[in-house]
């Protein structure tokens, strides 16, 4: 195993991050019927441009997200670029807590 170049709080993070994109997606995937053999479905899709979440389903998505995490996320992130993917919901998420 290769030495790490992260303290073990940076390391914790990036897991929990991988956790909560791996619950998320999950979440997603039923709550909005994504199929499982969805190829256009990534962690990376813009899941608004890309139609896979509506309006009306970003308070669903940020409820979930506010209650994995514990907290009330601000809703500035809402306009984040970087919010609209599954990798970036969970990173940001966990930063802002």
């Amino acid at each position: 195993m290769l030495p790490s170049h992260e303290s073990p709080s940076e390391e914790l993070r990036m897991l929990d991050a991988e956790q909560l994109a791996t619950d998320l997606e999950g979440f997603i995937r039923q709550r909005f019927r994504v199929r499982a053999d969805d190829a256009g479905f990534t962690r990376k899709t813009n899941l608004w441009e890309e139609g896979y979440v509506d309006s009306a389903g970003v308070v669903e998505v940020l409820a979930f997200l506010e209650e994995q995490v514990g907290a009330r996320l601000p809703d500035d992130l809402l306009f984040e670029p970087e919010f609209a993917t599954i990798d970036g919901m969970a990173r940001m998420s966990l930063e802002r807590t």
